[in-house]
């Protein structure tokens, strides 16, 4: 399981009480009309103590883009209709909280900005990201998340092949997608996500030098699911749900750097060991709640970042492939 050492949770409890402040403020600016003068005046305290600024939290952002820790994947109906579309703007309200408060998370770790041109810290860097990204959504202690998103069921897999790079790419999509009967279209938009990813961590040279390191990667995936008892021969309109899937991907060091060279190299059938150890959780998202505080989080993070939540979603990499919602 994902479990926290007593200075992990600490940092961790720290970020949330930072970010807590912000969205607590924006909540209270805005609805300032029901709120008395005294609440209100809450929203000119000042900051906890250490608290991350603008540059900060955009450096790691921006830095996730080149030395990717995480990905995001959002599945797009291909007519998706008024309400698909409000909670896709909460996905992307939901993502974009999480990568805020991950970044937070890594501030607090690592205050000394990492210097991702040097292999050693740019692997250090995406660990750092995907750990605390699995800590924010799975650790139990955030507890909006909690309701944001209730932590479901984590199952531990491993996938320990022999392969060739070409094998690689297509065992890794059947092992963690193939259970989505996605269609052939949605799986190239998939291979094209993972691969550029790879490549972005080769050509950054990631170092994994400690002996037992693994090189991590943690992916969250939204797609959308039919309710039970609608849509069909029910003659019942069809309503739907925002599940989300995550994978935290645990890579063997000698897979890694077996699978970077066999694919810098020009004999494709060149087979390799290829060891990877995950965490596989799949949940369901509450829109209701979501939505309930979609203001208060998107006024917070163009405050925190002068940017807005599509534009978080950018900078961490948010990407989207297409496919009709997933049978209940």
């Amino acid at each position: 399981m994902n479990t926290m050492n007593d200075s992990e949770l600490s940092i961790l409890n720290k970020s949330v009480a930072q970010l807590t402040h912000f969205i607590t403020a924006a909540y209270q600016t805005y609805n300032s009309h029901l709120l008395g003068a005294d609440l209100v005046m809450l929203a000119d305290a000042p900051a906890p103590a250490g608290t991350p600024d603008t540059t900060n939290l955009n450096d790691i952002l921006n830095s996730v883009v080149q030395a990717p820790g995480t990905t995001s994947i959002a599945t797009v109906p291909t007519t998706p209709d008024t309400s698909m579309y409000q909670m896709l703007s909460q996905v992307q309200t939901l993502d974009s909280y999480i990568s805020l408060l991950t970044a937070f998370s890594v501030y607090n770790e690592h205050p000394t900005p990492y210097d991702i041109t040097k292999p050693d810290q740019a692997s250090a860097f995406t660990q750092a990201v995907a750990k605390w990204r699995s800590y924010v959504i799975t650790g139990g202690t955030v507890r909006a998340m909690a309701g944001y998103l209730p932590i479901g069921q984590i199952t531990a897999q491993s996938y320990n092949k022999s392969v060739t790079n070409t094998e690689l790419h297509v065992g890794l999509l059947d092992t963690l997608f193939g259970g989505f009967s996605l269609p052939d279209s949605a799986k190239k938009e998939l291979d094209s996500i993972l691969t550029n990813v790879v490549a972005k961590l080769g050509n950054f040279q990631v170092s994994i030098d400690t002996q037992g390191q693994t090189l991590d990667h943690f992916i969250t995936y939204y797609y959308f699911s039919t309710v039970e008892g609608t849509g069909g021969t029910t003659g019942i309109p069809a309503m739907y749900v925002p599940k989300v899937r995550t994978f935290y991907l645990h890579i063997d060091q000698n897979s890694w750097k077996s699978s970077v060279s066999v694919g810098k190299s020009s004999v494709s059938a060149t087979h390799f060991d290829f060891n990877m150890n995950y965490l596989d959780m799949n949940t369901t998202m509450n829109p209701a709640l979501v939505a309930t505080d979609m203001t208060a989080i998107n006024g917070t993070i163009q405050k925190l970042t002068g940017k807005t939540a599509a534009e978080v979603n950018t900078s961490m990499n948010m990407q989207a492939i297409h496919a009709d919602p997933q049978s209940a």
